[in-house]
């Protein structure tokens, strides 16, 4: 993806800037000339040109500009945003904000508010993993505290409530003890 938005940003730069490589005046050679290849350079019988082409201190050929991933940046903005959530539903009746279904459907949020997710690619493809990969990949993971924060925002206080099922895989993970944060229950002295 990375790739293909780089590749992207190339194109627009290149069509914005119209010439690549300034020429001198001096060397009307190389734009008259039909075969501009670097052969035709070398036998051309103009000296100042074939020490142009051969590196010389006084070049006459010059890049405009480099063509690097920061440029290219720069270049188009649009390649600078991070993606965000911006769209927010509202009830007409309440006026409250609506529960995103799928944020309901990927997460579960534990009773001390982090949230736990499955890993991605987790049912793909599963006769080339390995068993070890295939056990990894059946385990959960909690966010980060940034994604905590969002997607405590994109849910209602209903999905937010501790909920108590018979016989809950999650029932160790739903205290967290070892924080002051999440604690509970005092320490015992």
């Amino acid at each position: 993806m990375i790739r293909s938005i780089a590749a992207t940003a190339l194109r627009q730069v290149i069509q914005n800037r119209s010439a690549v490589c300034r020429l001198s005046a001096a060397s009307p050679a190389i734009v008259s000339s039909p075969a501009r290849n670097f052969s035709s350079f070398l036998r051309c019988n103009d000296v100042s040109l074939r020490s142009t082409v051969a590196g010389s201190s006084t070049s006459l050929i010059k890049p405009a500009m480099s063509f690097r991933l920061l440029d290219c940046m720069q270049a188009c903005p649009s390649l600078q945003s991070q993606p965000s959530r911006t769209v927010i539903k509202f009830s007409m009746r309440k006026g409250k904000r609506k529960t995103v279904k799928a944020v309901v459907k990927r997460f579960k949020r534990l009773d001390w508010g982090g949230w736990i997710r499955t890993l991605s690619g987790r049912n793909k493809k599963l006769w080339r993993k390995r068993a070890n990969r295939k056990r990894r990949l059946r385990q959960h993971v909690l966010v980060n505290g940034t994604q905590a924060t969002l997607l405590d925002k994109m849910v209602t206080k209903y999905w937010k409530r501790p909920r108590h099922y018979i016989d809950d895989p999650y029932a160790p993970y739903h205290t967290r003890e070892e924080f002051a944060y999440t604690r509970r229950k005092p320490l015992p002295r």
